[in-house]
């Protein structure tokens, strides 16, 4: 005890106000402000939907040496798409109104994937070259920005919260990176079983939980995977063999389109099934790639080694 009270000492304490808090807190802004930043569009259960075949829109230009092959598509702004024109080393962008290309840019190499990202941005994978470009979309107009070094036969795509899933043909795996290319995660198996045999595309999906769409062609399988990498689903079925391309198109709605069955299929996240919405009759032959746009209620399909790509209206 007497130790104790030769070690108690009071202190006096004085409280300092951080001024940039304090600033803020005088501020009419608040923490910031709200701004219209795009008109929400419903999508409505495309399983109940019926499409009207429209005319078809040729995107070959005097420039393309090859005959195209569109390996894939994303939605830049309403009716507008990017395309990623494997044979003729460059990217697209197409109006499906006008139903015309509207900018050609030259690329150093053969692109796979594309999608996009924020402030009129876009990737583009190059399976051969190793590398993701980094495009701008700005003002309908495409220039080459930033390249990120990837390892080798980087296939598949995505991006999420500022983050970019990369899929692998080789070492099938995927990686999570920062937009500069740092590798934050990568993963391809879980509890020991390897998830993909040959994965060529993959696509998230913004439900109230997000997750991860890819598909694996050797398996003839579809699969939901968390953000971290856990397996949620599996998707087989007999109308799905080789799956390319895989969108979402809204909130627990996914298509993917079957090449050799000549299909593009809806994949329900609610119940689990699968429904063809396009097939053979509607003039599919080997679907490579799918796109849905919810303002102008248009699915594009584009088919392997094709100057045209479908364009199918809802009813």
């Amino acid at each position: 005890m007497d130790k104790m009270a030769g070690r108690m000492k009071v202190r006096k304490y004085r409280f300092f106000k951080d001024a940039d808090t304090e600033g803020l807190l005088e501020s009419k802004m608040g923490i910031g402000t709200l701004a219209v930043a795009g008109e929400f569009v419903p999508v409505p259960d495309l399983s109940t939907v019926k499409w009207k075949k429209g005319a078809d829109i040729n995107v070959r230009m005097t420039q393309d040496m090859e005959t195209c092959l569109i390996s894939s598509s994303a939605l830049i702004s309403p009716g507008l798409f990017l395309l990623a024109d494997c044979n003729n080393n460059c990217v697209k962008l197409v109006d499906v109104s006008s139903r015309t290309v509207t900018a050609r840019l030259q690329l150093p190499g053969q692109p796979w994937d594309v999608c996009v990202l924020a402030d009129d941005q876009a990737a583009v994978t190059f399976a051969i070259n190793s590398m993701i470009q980094l495009l701008s979309t700005k003002g309908g107009q495409l220039t080459r920005g930033k390249e990120i070094k990837v390892s080798p036969k980087c296939r598949g795509i995505t991006s999420y919260n500022n983050r970019l899933y990369v899929f692998y043909k080789s070492n099938p795996r995927i990686e999570v990176m920062t937009l500069d290319g740092h590798i934050i995660s990568a993963f391809h198996k879980d509890d020991g079983r390897q998830f993909f045999q040959a994965p060529y595309y993959l696509t998230v999906s913004a439900s109230i939980l997000p997750t991860l769409y890819v598909s694996d062609s050797d398996t003839n399988t579809g699969l939901q995977l968390s953000l971290d990498g856990k397996v949620l689903r599996e998707y087989r079925d007999k109308q799905l063999i080789r799956p390319e391309s895989v969108v979402e198109v809204g909130p627990g709605q996914i298509i993917v389109c079957g090449r050799d069955i000549h299909n593009v299929l809806l994949l329900s996240e609610r119940y689990g099934k699968m429904t063809e919405i396009l097939g053979q009759k509607d003039g599919l032959t080997k679907p490579f790639f799918v796109t849905f746009c919810p303002h102008t209620r248009a699915i594009v399909v584009g088919m392997r080694d094709n100057n045209s790509l479908n364009v199918f209206n809802a009813k």
